[in-house]
């Protein structure tokens, strides 16, 4: 961190030069980033249990994002509204990385989504089912993390975003932070917003509507519902040129696919609804209800499969001759190109579908307050790829397939208490239990049969079904105690102490425990920072899950990546140890400005230390004997599996840097105003110790360098009588790729929004908008992957299609 220092400075001083003190402001900030629009005062759920905090108040860091601010980035996607708004927040758009390609990966402060816990109402979410094996960054590969995109944006009233570890408050999973997002709970009144955009040159339009309308059911009770319908085309590389289906065209082959190179954005069509409900049954007791549903499809195209070598690209294993043709098994002659003469490319795509229910009982009696809740969740992805072949099956192969489901269920008992013992001092206790279903469905038998012609690909390629050996249910169950007292020692100084008990059926017990305080040396200057422990169990899908794909290399072929169950058989054979959970150590220090009317300034540091934490292993090149030891084990394809990883807990990891934010409000004059929010993230993250085996030194420059170590977003709202026009620069620092054995540099980059709305109608507000307005692309990763059409970088860090315009109206009533 030898520049850590200087570059705070220099952000201190551009977050200090936005705020002119030359005029007094009594109107309070309304910041399009990191908070709403009482600049700092808004109460917070997340990070203390008191009911009287803002996030000027807190002892740790807290965004609050406003309905106004997500709808002000065009997205109707919550994880690219949170991207742009809270710069250690990212979310990957990735191209055709199987089941990542549907549930996005996502970092806070650059830890993977399963250090990240999702809460809705202040309850825990269950996980999405889907395990990140194809984020293709150390980093994140093999996260098991929450779904951020099922909950329709105009049911949610706010999105708290903690950015500090709160594993002893809120249990597994919160290693880096939590993010809570509430549901609207009005008793009238509802809104109705339809979108439309488009990228600039990759197509890809999108039509969205959204509505959520308080049902009125009397002044003892409240009844919100909110829905949301997303139809998404798939986004392509016009530029794109995929030299072997050129030179397929012009020899005169028929049937060559019109998109050789598959897709940049995927194919997404989902409808998502929302309910939030509760009742008044006596003074103070209530009964609540809250939960979701979403129903989607999702498809992805993969790269061509080409019947023989052209244009500098390898014809692919499908199209190759067995020598088990015209024999007793199959005696028939198994011709490929005369079903796919030009090659064929796979359709992948996900049925999915998301339910949670929770019901619950609060009261307050006196300076008693107690919770009782229960809580059911479960997703799903059903795959079917399309377009296909499970080469080993010969004539008798079908050409579409199911590979089989997915499924993550959860159940939850949660009771809480808490009592005021005096004005000053809270007192806080609970007990949970919750229980984890991981199922995988067996795929049909189509999908992962090995065929009469034995060496030729077997399974559907693409992604091979799972089979017997690998579907089944696995259950996994946990119960926790915790406790929490936070106290006002003087009225400047503010103390919260935390524990959390949790035993694990299958990996035993844990304590965590947190600190946190605030000295308020001024009215206008804080201190506050905190010390935690974290732990996170491993989920099912990490301890179960399985796959087997095909990968493409770097000459345009094709090769069979497994992924396998650790400490099972298969696993042992390359060195493979049963999962442990992953401990934590969590420090954060920070201030609080506040000293000019109008202007609000946070500035935490952070550091987090992981154990044995939890990761994909790399892609490692099997040997002709660990082959046929997977064969004799009877594992399906065995004699073939090119590459192989499993997760293990093979390294210590450190993870150091700030958050810096910035919110001011300059009035003009009675009807013209600019909001002015600047946000900034250094993250630099680290490995502690020796890199365990397989980790190249190329592999740990990626680890440690392979996202962005600098983040950040500077925005200018102005307003003038019923116009409104906004600014937006979104800033990623300089990043490395590997690319096989070599890193491919990526440079800083800098892109910009826009948007103009008009609000003269009563009622209505229309807004015309554009994101990255310069059409920036990603770099590509070079000459062999550009022959296969592959011109940009499907792992950038800020998405792969370019600019995109949209048009948005809203009419509240």
């Amino acid at each position: 961190m030898s520049k850590f220092v200087s570059r705070l400075l220099l952000s201190s001083a551009v977050a200090f030069a936005i705020a002119p003190a030359a005029q007094a402001q009594t109107a309070p900030p309304e910041a399009d980033g990191a908070t709403t629009d009482d600049g700092g005062n808004d109460i917070v759920v997340i990070g203390t249990r008191r009911k009287d905090r803002s996030i000027t108040d807190s002892s740790v860091a807290i965004d609050v994002i406003s309905p106004e601010s997500i709808t002000a980035t065009g997205y109707a996607d919550v994880n690219d509204a949170l991207r742009t708004l809270v710069p250690a927040f990212n979310a990957q758009r990735l191209q055709g990385n199987d089941g990542s390609s549907f549930v996005r990966p996502i970092t806070l402060r650059g830890s993977p989504a399963d250090h990240v816990l999702l809460l809705m109402n202040g309850k825990r979410r269950h996980r999405a089912s889907i395990v990140q094996i194809g984020t293709g960054h150390a980093s994140t590969s093999g996260s098991q993390g929450q779904d951020f995109n099922v909950i329709p944006p105009i049911a949610l009233s706010s999105v708290e975003v903690l950015r500090d570890g709160a594993s002893a408050q809120y249990g597994s999973d919160a290693i880096a932070g939590v993010i809570n997002m509430e549901l609207k709970k009005a008793k009238s009144g509802g809104s109705i917003m339809a979108q439309v955009g488009e990228y600039f040159e990759s197509g890809g339009r999108n039509y969205d509507i959204q509505g959520h309308i308080a049902v009125p059911v009397g002044d003892n009770a409240y009844f919100n519902l909110a829905a949301q319908y997303t139809d998404q085309a798939k986004a392509y590389a016009k530029k794109a040129r995929h030299a072997g289906a050129e030179a397929l065209k012009a020899a005169g082959v028929p049937g060559v696919p019109k998109h050789p190179e598959g897709n940049l954005d995927p194919r997404y069509m989902a409808f998502k609804a929302v309910w939030n409900a509760g009742v008044e049954l006596g003074d103070e007791l209530e009964a609540y209800t809250f939960g979701n549903y979403m129903t989607g499809k999702s498809a992805v195209t993969f790269g061509l499969r080409q019947p023989f070598t052209a244009g500098g690209v390898n014809g692919h294993g499908t199209y190759a001759n067995s020598r088990f043709d015209l024999s007793p098994a199959h005696p028939q002659e198994f011709n490929l190109a005369a079903i796919y003469p030009g090659g064929f490319t796979p359709e992948f795509s996900g049925n999915l579908e998301d339910f949670s229910a929770l019901v619950g009982l609060r009261d307050q009696v006196g300076p008693w307050n107690w919770d009782l809740s229960a809580r059911y969740g479960t997703n799903t992805v059903d795959y079917t790829i399309t377009g296909t072949i499970n080469a080993s099956m010969g004539v008798n192969s079908p050409t579409s397939f199911k590979p089989g489901s997915l499924t993550q269920r959860e159940i939850q008992f949660d009771a809480e208490t808490s009592y005021e013992l005096t004005d000053n001092i809270l007192a806080f206790a609970g007990a949970s239990y919750r229980k984890e279903t991981y199922v995988i469905g067996r795929g049909d038998v189509a999908s992962y049969t090995t065929g009469p012609l034995q060496d030729l690909p077997a399974g559907s390629n693409g992604f091979q079904g799972f089979s017997p050996e690998f579907a089944g249910s696995f259950d996994s169950a946990s119960y926790a105690v915790f406790a929490e007292v936070d106290a006002d020692i003087t009225p400047w100084w503010n103390l919260s102490v935390a524990g959390r008990y949790e035993d694990y059926d299958q990996f035993g017990t844990n304590f965590s425990y947190k600190a946190a305080t605030r000295f308020e040396l001024s009215d206008a200057f804080a201190l506050r920072g905190s010390v935690s422990t974290g732990f996170r169990a491993p989920a099912a899908g990490q301890v179960f899950g399985t796959s087997l794909t095909s990968q493409l290399d770097g000459l345009g072929g094709f090769i069979l990546d497994a992924v396998l169950v650790p400490g099972s058989p298969a696993a042992q054979v390359f060195g493979s140890k049963s999962l442990k959970p992953e401990t934590s150590f969590n420090m954060s220090a920070g201030v609080v400005f506040t000293g000019l009317d109008g202007f609000l300034t946070t500035l935490d540091f952070y550091q987090i230390k992981v154990d044995d934490r939890l990761l994909l292993t790399p892609s490692r090149k099997t040997t002709a004997a660990e082959r046929a030891a997977l064969a004799a084990l009877g594992f399906p394809n065995g004699a073939d599996i090119e590459d192989v990883r499993y997760f293990q807990n093979e390294m210590n990891t450190r993870v150091r840097g700030f958050d810096l934010v910035s919110t001011y409000r300059q009035t003009w004059s009675d009807n013209a105003s600019t909001d002015f929010s600047l946000a900034v993230n250094y993250n630099e993250q680290q490995l502690r110790g020796a890199p365990p085996v397989g980790f190249t030194s190329a592999i740990v420059t990626e680890f440690e360098r392979g996202t962005p170590r600098w983040r950040g977003n500077f925005s200018a709202t102005t307003k003038v009588g019923d116009f409104a026009f906004m600014g937006r620069a979104i800033h990623y620092g300089a990043w490395r790729r590997l690319d096989g054995a070599t890193f491919l540099p990526r440079k800083a980059v800098t892109l910009f929004d826009a948007e103009v709305t008009y609000s003269g109608i009563e009622g209505v507000d229309l807004s015309i908008g554009a994101r990255n307005i310069f059409n920036i692309f990603p770099p590509g990763r070079g000459p062999a992957r550009a022959r296969s059409g592959l011109i940009y970088d499907n792992h950038s860090v800020f998405g792969v299609a370019g600019g995109f315009y949209y048009l948005n109206a809203k009419y509240k009533f």
